[in-house]
């Protein structure tokens, strides 16, 4: 500063008593420390969190790694089983059909008697319904004539002076069975 002119704010800066400068200066210094302590403690706290997020990162993909590991041995035998189950399914639904045909077959086998009382047959249904078929239709039946099953349909025992429970008989031979149902119009014309 030459002796003329007008000191600045930034001279006047420079006048102030050195003391004082330093003074100012310390406590300046002191707030950077300070701040800047603040922020290493939290840089510190972040940096721990950024870890634990780290971690779990890094155990999240190895979980991922191994779940496609396993899915991708899982898949093909999925898709075997899937397959072989769709193949059965088809499997049963033939041989449920298959089997409604043979109920069906087997059923046109059977002939129903209603006109036998309760308790006639003793304890051998099969045989007494073979024995009174035959005599009914003497020599009309084939020589190999034989009753497969016999029972009266299920239910309580009538009481006396109601309808008796019907018999169903199944007959081997469908021709023995024609035969049956033959007499049986013979003996018992329908009315028209």
């Amino acid at each position: 500063m030459d002796g003329g002119e007008i000191p600045t704010p930034e001279d006047q800066i420079l006048i102030l008593p050195a003391k004082e400068n330093v003074d100012k200066l310390d406590i300046i210094l002191q707030e950077i420390k300070d701040s800047r302590q603040a922020i290493e403690n939290r840089l510190g706290s972040i940096t721990v969190e950024l870890n634990i997020l780290k971690d779990d990162q890094t155990k999240l993909s190895d979980r991922l790694k191994q779940t496609e590991s396993t899915l991708a041995e899982i898949l093909p035998t999925h898709n075997k089983n899937k397959t072989a189950i769709e193949r059965l399914q088809q499997q049963v639904e033939v041989l449920q059909e298959k089997t409604e045909d043979v109920e069906g077959c087997s059923r046109r086998n059977n002939v129903r008697i209603i006109t036998l009382p309760e308790g006639k047959e003793g304890k051998d249904p099969t045989r007494y319904i073979e024995i009174w078929l035959q005599s009914i239709a003497t020599d009309r039946l084939s020589v190999h004539f034989v009753v497969e099953r016999a029972h009266r349909i299920p239910g309580r025992k009538p009481i006396p002076g109601a309808p008796v429970r019907p018999f169903i008989a199944w007959i081997l031979n469908y021709r023995d069975r024609d035969v049956i149902l033959q007499v049986a119009r013979e003996m018992d014309p329908i009315a028209p």
